[in-house]
């Protein structure tokens, strides 16, 4: 073999493992949790669109819910189709591909803006935050949203000094795209960030034409021809995706009616998201602040990148984690600069001793967790099983193996990825520790949940009892109706009157479900003869605060 091909083998060797463990931490196991948080929403929208063949006219258990625009569901929708299936795995599947889109457009941007070099220390070091991670493996369109913008913000970069309607008309097609799968942030946070770059040198003025009006109308068209039709055609249906737009995006802005927090708190969301980097990040936005002045432009655009992110959402009177999820690519992309060209001084020492720190205390603490499942088993209740204590214990091993390495052979690892010698080893124990997470140990501490246990026991049980013979008082979960995936909605019971009349004989089985909040009520209101204790009932943990559960009377026709 030459010696060209084999330099260009070596060239590529470090690409190869980029986006062989990116596929591996995004995909392994993806369906392998039970769905978690605001997941249902997404899961149980989809299944009803599909059962009823309305794809503009959101429903969960019947019931218009229009709070997210559509394009987040319809992505769901192809590989449920293809796969003749839908579960967790398919509803995750979105963000699991609008994850990599995301790695990919940070890679391009970080490499237009310094070496290659530095463009592969941003990709590992994006793919190994927590926050990234978290939400590339949950079925929301919090990654689509992070996608379109880290996506919009490299088209830019990419095409700056070639101004004209191709470029201005793929710039606003990715963000009003990006708009459809979770609201107007993705329309906003790219201009914004690419705002300080046009205005200088007088850039701006190219953007004075006839075409970039063009192209901004027809981004504007896109975004609302799907919220106009769904408009248009909602007869029977009580909700209106133009005026959720109005509400979700720009009345929580300004007058929030919800997630209300304090102004402080992405002071302290920050830092988790970027974790395990925290470290390194805090110490490159600190030296970004303090060497402004000095920097070339693309260190000043990213230090006032970052900065302009964390504003625009610490402004906003709403505020939650994963609102500010866009500026985790920024963080990483000016981690990576600030620190692949900093020099041997006493500042860089100190941050990559305290991140190598960190990152050895982690791993460590994960092969000394043999002895801590006793202590939390005796205290909260917790029983670990035997997988998830071997698992913890091997990835603490595995994830101090690049501390003895670089030991042994300096600077080895960071050449091999392509990274800088002192990134390396943190490079790869990151990777350990927070993809192992994922692909490990989160589904075996996921098997402490029963809700999903729950639904499925209580569906065997039912079999193919009608929908119409089943309902819910006060509240029934997404996730139950998800799983139990009835063909129509199940009756929603308001007060005792209506489910004394729902339970009144006529020759039918009927199911009652709802929350042991509501069991004495309830009990009231049932007929002679039955049972106060629930046919079923959702299992809860010692260790839980919220001890509410859900429960379900089976109850025969009497």
């Amino acid at each position: 073999m030459a010696q060209a091909d084999m330099e260009r083998i070596r060239n590529r060797i470090p690409t190869v493992l980029f986006w062989s463990a990116a596929v591996l931490c995004v995909f392994c196991y993806l369906g392998a949790r039970g769905l978690w948080g605001s997941e249902d929403r997404w899961a149980e929208i989809v299944r009803e669109m599909r059962l009823t063949g309305d794809y503009f006219h959101p429903c969960i258990n019947g019931e218009p819910y229009f709070d997210k625009p559509l394009l987040g569901y319809w992505l769901i929708v192809p590989g449920a189709t293809i796969t003749g299936r839908l579960d967790e795995a398919i509803a995750r599947l979105p963000s699991a591909v609008a994850a990599l889109v995301a790695l990919g457009a940070t890679v391009r941007l970080a490499r237009g803006l310094g070496s290659a070099r530095q463009a592969r220390a941003a990709g590992w070091i994006f793919l190994s935050m927590w926050g990234f991670l978290f939400w590339a493996r949950t079925a929301q369109s919090d990654m689509e949203n992070l996608a379109a913008v880290i996506l919009a913000v490299a088209w830019y970069w990419a095409r700056r000094d070639k101004p004209g309607f191709l470029s201005y008309l793929v710039f606003y097609l990715i963000c009003f795209v990006g708009a459809q799968t979770k609201g107007m942030a993705a329309i906003v946070l790219p201009i914004l960030v690419v705002l300080p770059d046009v205005v200088r040198g007088s850039r701006w003025r190219s953007y004075l034409s006839a075409s970039h009006v063009l192209a901004l109308l027809l981004g504007l068209t896109v975004y609302l021809t799907p919220l106009f039709y769904a408009e248009m055609t909602r007869t029977g249906y009580h909700a209106s995706g133009l005026y959720m737009a109005f509400k979700e995006n720009v009345v929580r802005y300004f007058l929030p009616f919800d997630h209300q927090e304090p102004f402080y708190v992405y002071f302290r969301y920050v830092p988790q998201l970027v974790f395990p980097w925290i470290p390194l990040s805090l110490a490159a936005i600190w030296g970004a602040g303090v060497t402004f002045k000095k920097s070339d432009w693309p260190g000043k655009w990213l230090t006032l990148s970052v900065l302009l992110i964390f504003l625009f959402f610490t402004l906003s009177g709403s505020r939650r984690s994963y609102y500010i999820l866009p500026i985790l690519p920024f963080c990483a992309i000016l981690t990576s600069r600030v620190f692949e060209t900093a020099g041997e001084d006493k500042w860089s020492r100190g941050a990559f001793r305290l991140q190598a720190g960190l990152l050895g205390a982690i791993a460590v603490f994960e092969v000394l967790s043999v002895a801590f499942w006793p202590v939390l088993r005796d205290r909260i209740g917790f029983v670990a099983p035997k997988d998830l204590v071997y698992a913890t214990a091997v990835l603490g091993l595995m994830a101090i193996l690049p501390l003895i390495a670089e030991r042994m052979w300096p600077g080895l690892q960071g050449r091999i990825l392509g990274v800088g010698a002192r990134l390396g080893p943190s490079v790869i124990m990151s990777a350990i520790l927070v993809g192992g997470f994922f692909i490990l140990q989160e589904h075996m501490l996921d098997r402490s949940r029963a809700i999903k246990p729950f639904s499925l026991d209580l569906k065997e049980r039912i079999g193919r009892l009608a929908p119409e013979n089943i309902a819910a008082f006060g509240q029934c979960s997404p996730k139950t109706l998800f799983y139990m995936g009835l063909a129509k909605p199940v009756r929603l019971l308001r007060d005792t009157h209506q489910v004394k009349s729902f339970l009144s004989p006529d020759g039918t089985t009927k199911v009652v479900i709802s929350r042991s909040n509501f069991v004495e009520e309830l009990v009231q209101a049932f007929p002679m003869g039955v049972p106060a204790e629930p046919t079923l009932k959702e299992k809860t943990n010692p260790w839980e605060k919220q001890k509410e559960c859900f429960v379900a009377w089976i109850i025969p026709d009497r």
